[in-house]
């Protein structure tokens, strides 16, 4: 926890002391220029207006015939909605600040998903995806926390860092199949206390969706009405 504590802080210190390049252009000015950031991959309709996949239809044929809660494949979530697509120079620096700790750029990216949330969703409180206790101490902060952090800020909400937590450590999504995805996930999550009515969920990147899932089932299980998720990007 210390090492990554130091080196967090030494980048933090980096970031203040020397001219910032941008992630995608190299250019001075910005950890990441709006122009570059408006050449990002978009995530555009027409979409699932569930799981947000690319569809000609209001539903996908998966989310048309969603399985029985629990059963691998359900999704808890009422809709998901992500600015991006997770390719290219979006996919590079999100993947960036995961495993390189580079997250300057991240509050810029939280106005964007902010940007994706609809008005008639009416969300309560802003609520990031959260890591193991280990894995936070390695890696030294939360993506999805600062991400969170910003949406909520540009939404004028209240972000609840202390209302899920993960109950044991999971193995790496990335490595796992789909259906294993949903397995490796079950019950990881609880709730502490009662949860607003409506809540929106953070994270960076969304795939089969099973990890945004198993926070809002726990979330209905403790008697949120209506469970809405976002992310940066969504890999189509």
């Amino acid at each position: 926890m210390q090492l990554a504590l130091a080196r967090r802080i030494a980048a933090d210190c980096l970031d203040f002391l020397l001219p910032q390049h941008c992630a995608v252009c190299g250019g001075f000015g910005a950890s990441l220029h709006v122009e570059c950031l408006a050449d990002f991959a978009r995530a555009e309709a027409p979409r699932c207006l569930r799981c947000w996949r690319p569809c000609q239809v209001t539903w996908c044929d998966r989310c048309a015939a969603m399985p029985a809660p629990g059963a691998p494949g359900h999704l808890a979530f009422d809709a998901l909605r992500t600015p991006f697509r997770f390719t290219g120079d979006v996919r590079r620096v999100l993947l960036e600040a995961k495993f390189r700790g580079v997250t300057t750029h991240l509050p810029l990216l939280g106005r964007s998903v902010a940007e994706a949330v609809p008005t008639e969703w009416q969300v309560d409180a802003v609520v990031p995806l959260p890591l193991s206790p280990g894995r936070q101490r390695r890696r030294g902060f939360n993506q999805a926390a600062m991400l969170a952090a910003e949406v909520a800020r540009s939404l004028d909400l209240h972000v609840r860092n202390d209302l899920v937590r993960r109950t044991r450590t999971t193995q790496s999504q990335a490595s796992l199949s789909a259906e294993g995805r949903w397995k490796n996930l079950h019950g990881a999550f609880e709730v502490r206390g009662a949860p607003p009515e409506r809540v929106l969920v953070v994270d960076d990147i969304s795939t089969t969706g099973a990890t945004l899932s198993a926070v809002a089932a726990a979330l209905k299980d403790a008697g949120a009405a209506r469970v809405y998720a976002v992310a940066v990007a969504h890999e189509d």
